[in-house]
């Protein structure tokens, strides 16, 4: 599969005007995430990233389901495999969580190199600019934007001006320091480092794991005749970049965990990571934004920093595109922190939690087992599972979030989006609009509620088609990022519907 890049600044002009322009550090699934939200508003973008090449290898590997549903109003599965790998295995501290006894929220297995090879090839159609081998080294803004200095793929610096700057550079994130963003850092670290190694010829592996006060070690069945063997030291603080990742670096790690010698043969390839749990205060500081691990840094579990950032994408590209496009309503850039930021702070949470525990094994064991025994319940062995993932804003200003419709500010209803359940031709979010569904039912009058979103049609588009099972609702606004924001319960219902729109898509044009 072909990659589109741009490896130096001679290499063709910028796109857009830099008062409309918008920069991306990092070329991750998070920073592509956001290139491709972006190009679908038309929105000019560049994506500058440091390395040169996308990997052949991945250390993530796991998608939630909620990132699946990103990807899927998107119109990405295609590209990334309509059949995938289910991973019913999740983890609390290392005590393994009933994710069937949950419902349908299975990780499944997309390799990261695919996801950043689809999403370079998709916003590169759309014609976002992807610059390989160049790198973010200053920043500057002003009221009217930013100017960032770029060290290029030949080690020459330049300058690139831009309307707004988005860090989605990871949780060693150079945006974040050079744009002096604010932040919470714990003093509770780890070290990790993983390799895919090959197996001698005949041998097998199962899948193993075992945690002790000292640190995590595993073994996962990878390949045919391939294990990915993990080892993580509590109370550690991984080398940078810089230093190279060796077969030795791995073995000894293990042995510190463990206290066993262990050998492999043929190390494919390894990988580095860890570090504190870091969350900034504000996820935005002027003209310069953060998204993903550049905004929370924490404990690696369950792949919750890969899939938060993917909605942090989601969430900031259309209030970005609102703005440049003039459309934006007092506010809807500040509500992008607004929103998230709660959602990273329990992501960060949730794997500080996980490290307290692990580390006070020995001198606090009836805290890890009382955690084992809630895991037990259904209704907590669910919340465990969902905790970081299952997220719904409170769009609602109604003093009781109880008073609220159940629907409002969580996603859409998925049954909405079935293209062969509503007899729609196209999924209705895939061009990143706003859309009103008026569920009175296809062939019927056209409700009230479609009537008075009439005047906001450039932005707003609308569905008719059945109510789903048990939504108890006539219509629902849904924003561009697939999170309801308005719910009308009767035919007539329109009451807080203009109110919605205008706070969330801005004045009529």
């Amino acid at each position: 599969m072909s990659t589109p890049t741009t490896t130096s600044e001679g290499s063709g002009e910028a796109p857009g005007t830099p008062e409309r322009r918008v920069i991306i550090a990092g070329g991750g699934p998070t920073g592509l995430m956001l290139a491709h939200e972006l190009g679908l508003a038309g929105v000019p973008a560049i994506v500058l990233e440091r390395d040169t090449a996308i990997g052949e290898n991945s250390h993530n590997l796991g998608v939630h389901p909620r990132a699946v549903e990103a990807f899927r109003q998107r119109g990405l599965l295609d590209d990334l495999g309509k059949e995938f790998e289910p991973w019913p295995r999740l983890h609390f501290s290392m005590l393994w969580l009933d994710v069937p006894r949950s419902g349908d929220d299975f990780t499944v297995l997309i390799e990261q190199r695919l996801q950043q090879e689809v999403l370079t090839r998709r916003s590169a159609d759309l014609g976002v600019q992807v610059r390989r081998g160049h790198e973010v080294v200053g920043v500057a803004q002003d009221d009217a934007g930013v100017t960032v200095t770029v060290r290029g793929s030949d080690g020459a610096a330049y300058e690139l001006a831009g309307r707004y700057l988005v860090g989605a550079d990871g949780g060693f994130s150079a945006v974040r320091e050079l744009a002096g963003f604010a932040y919470e850092e714990s003093p509770l670290s780890y070290y990790g480092i993983f390799g895919d190694v090959e197996l001698p010829e005949g041998e097998t592996a199962t899948f193993v794991t075992d945690v002790n006060e000292r640190g995590i070690f595993c073994i996962w069945p990878f390949q045919e005749n391939v294990i990915r063997v993990m080892s993580i030291e509590f109370d550690a603080r991984p080398d940078g970049a810089e230093v190279p990742v060796t077969l030795e670096e791995l073995t000894s790690s293990i042995r510190r965990v463990t206290d066993k010698e262990m050998k492999f043969h043929g190390l494919r390839w390894a990988h580095r990571y860890g570090g504190t749990t870091l969350h900034a205060e504000d996820y935005r500081n002027g003209n310069v934004f953060l998204v993903g691990d550049a905004a929370h840094r924490h404990f690696v579990h369950a792949n919750h920093g890969h899939n938060t950032g993917i909605h942090d994408a989601v969430n900031l590209a259309w209030k970005l595109a609102a703005d440049l496009s003039g459309r934006a309503p007092e506010g809807l850039l500040d509500s992008y922190s607004a929103e998230r930021r709660p959602v990273g702070g329990r992501a960060c949470g949730h794997g500080q939690a996980q490290l307290e525990i692990m580390q006070s094994m020995e001198r606090s064991p009836g805290l890890r087992q009382l955690v084992g025994e809630l895991i037990e319940l259904d209704d907590a062995n669910r919340h465990f599972v969902t905790r970081v993932t299952n997220v719904r804003y409170p769009l609602t200003a109604a003093e009781d979030a109880a008073e609220a419709h159940p629907l409002l500010g969580a996603r859409v209803p998925n049954e909405l989006l079935d293209t062969e359940a509503t007899g729609l031709t196209t999924h209705p979010l895939h061009t990143a609009r706003g859309v009103l569904f008026d569920l009175s039912g296809p062939g019927t009058t056209r409700g009230s509620a479609a009537t008075a979103a009439e005047p906001w049609a450039d932005r707003v588009s609308v569905v008719t088609t059945d109510a789903p099972p048990g939504a108890d609702a006539t219509a629902l606004l849904v924003r561009p990022d697939g999170y309801v924001a308005w719910v009308g319960v009767g035919a007539d219902d329109t009451a807080g519907l203009t109110a919605a729109l205008t706070t969330w898509f801005g004045t009529p044009a």
